[in-house]
């Protein structure tokens, strides 16, 4: 994802200027696990809508989001919440960040995940999952199936990744990745528990077609 690339170019050039020290005064945020608290964000593409939650107390740096047009990559990122910071522009411990993806041909709601998978991979030029990473697996929440990619153990830039996604209508995905640093990693019970709240972002998710 265009998104995906300027944060690990972000996060490149910070931790080789030597930032890489200031990660480690990330603390450990206080997250309000009661979905009914998180506040609701809706996404529309055609006559489809998808409404998310994610929890309070975020930061994000795009003021500009969710972004009106997709890029060249297919891709349109819709919301950036970061969490766990330390003082100042400090980087974030977890983040969580949802994108439509514009796919190059139509795709049957009812589609399972090898046809997601291979269009995904068309749509962004890439496949999603690392070579080395597990192969992707698929759970139907509700009446909506979700593929995921757990990228978990691919660092790179000091991050690891995993993303969930689904269909919104039959030519648009909607990925909601979460971003761990290595801070978070060390710490196992920290690094679950945000595992944790993506996957209740996922449960949260509506979509209307």
């Amino acid at each position: 994802m265009r998104q995906t690339a300027n944060v690990m170019q972000r996060y490149a050039i910070l931790l080789l200027f030597g930032l890489s020290s200031c990660v480690s005064l990330s603390k450990r945020q206080s997250i309000d696990l009661d979905v009914s608290h998180w506040p609701v964000y809706a996404f529309s593409e055609g006559s489809a809508t998808a409404t998310l939650k994610v929890p309070l107390s975020f930061r994000s740096f795009n003021s500009k989001l969710p972004e009106a047009s997709y890029s060249k990559q297919s891709q349109r990122l819709l919301l950036d919440a970061q969490y766990d910071l330390g003082p100042g522009l400090e980087l974030s411990e977890f983040e969580i960040k949802a994108n439509f993806i514009q796919l190059p041909q139509p795709l049957d709601l009812k589609a399972g995940m090898n046809e997601l998978d291979s269009a995904l991979k068309v749509a962004l030029g890439r496949p999603i999952n690392a070579d080395a990473s597990p192969k992707p697996t698929f759970e139907t929440i509700g009446k909506q199936g979700w593929i995921h990619y757990d990228n978990s153990t691919d660092v790179t830039y000091g991050m690891t990744r995993e993303t969930y996604g689904s269909l919104v209508n039959e030519t648009t995905a909607l990925l909601i990745t979460g971003w761990y640093l290595q801070t978070i990693r060390k710490d196992p019970a920290w690094f679950q528990s945000r595992r944790d709240v993506l996957r209740r972002v996922r449960d949260q998710v509506v979509i209307r077609q």
